[in-house]
């Protein structure tokens, strides 16, 4: 059963609640803003355990109004051309359509890590709130490690210069919004299926606070996967090749757009198989894992950004960890 966070405009409500299995335990990432992303759970010796239980009944993407969530808005409550978007939140586009075939059309909303209260879904970007929803605080553990190469916590100027340069590369594919050429009223958009881009185990869930030497970094915006060097991983959903770039931080990396603003980003790669502009199906291969940028050990670091928000990607799929 689907349930739909239903707005009346001009009246805050709140949206669904945060459930007890979003609030994961993840693994060790590094750094600061989009390209700190993707790094390494290789250097924790203690690998944080994933005691998710998620709800396999669930109508996907499964709903979450906590930061680092999702929601899913019905617009029915929307006059037309209202409901026909586009439409806002926090300035950037967010997607529209259908969750299912014949279904009511909804928003489907990324919501970052930073955000807490009240939200306005808007049809400009600075405009006036058309609905309101509302987002709690999900209870995101933290973990304190020794990194022992202190360059992993204070990179140098040279660096940090490369990291600026690649961070606005990043940041100006996420913010790409592709519209589909049949986007009305009859043949609305569908939401896309996700699937694991590789089998392995889930080293690094979503949303873990981190302290290096007691220093606070940003929390780790993606998802980890353990996988032997050279193993395949797969475009997680169809779409087209965004970005690929050999980034100090990430490694080889590719970034993937799905479609009104949804990307994956799949990074470490010790080899990447795809090139930008190229079209994907769900499950055609991207690259063979491996080690490269900041990382100790061969893993796939994915990212999922929805609206230029970073969200857990488990939220797009119906199993808790990928197939071992």
């Amino acid at each position: 059963m689907m349930f739909l966070a239903k707005m009346q405009p001009a009246k805050s409500i709140e949206a669904l609640p945060a459930r007890p299995w979003l609030r994961w335990v993840c693994g060790v990432l590094i750094g600061s803003s989009v390209l700190l992303d993707c790094l390494p759970s290789a250097w924790a010796n203690d690998t944080a355990a994933d005691t998710t239980v998620i709800d396999a009944t669930a109508t996907l993407p499964r709903q979450a109004a906590i930061n680092g969530g999702l929601v899913v808005l019905d617009l029915s409550a929307l006059t037309t051309p209202a409901s026909e978007g586009p439409l806002y939140y926090l300035g950037n586009p967010v997607w529209i359509g259908q969750l299912q075939a014949n279904g009511p059309r909804v928003a489907v909303i990324g919501v970052g890590l930073s955000a807490s209260g009240e939200q306005a879904l808007t049809g400009t970007p600075a405009g006036e709130a058309l609905l309101n929803f509302n987002v709690v605080a999900g209870e995101y553990p933290e973990q304190r490690l020794r990194i022992k190469q202190k360059k992993y916590v204070s990179p140098d100027p040279d660096q940090l210069a490369r990291f600026s340069r690649e961070a606005t590369q990043q940041k100006a594919a996420y913010r790409v919004f592709t519209t589909p050429a049949h986007n009305d009223l009859h043949t609305a958009p569908t939401w896309p299926t996700f699937q694991w881009p590789i089998t392995g185990r889930l080293s690094s869930p979503f949303g873990l606070k981190r302290f290096f030497n007691d220093e606070p970094r940003n929390p780790h915006m993606g998802i980890d996967i353990a996988a032997p060097t050279g193993a395949i991983a797969r475009s997680p959903a169809a779409g087209k090749v965004a970005l690929v770039g050999d980034y100090f931080f990430n490694g080889r990396t590719a970034i993937i757009d799905h479609g009104q603003g949804v990307f994956s980003m799949l990074c470490h790669f010790n080899k990447v198989l795809v090139q930008a502009g190229q079209q994907l199906n769900a499950g055609d291969p991207v690259g063979e894992v491996g080690a490269t940028g900041r990382a100790t050990g061969p893993h796939l670091h994915w990212t999922v950004s929805l609206n230029d928000e970073r969200i857990d990607p488990r939220l797009l799929l119906a199993e808790d960890a990928p197939p071992r």
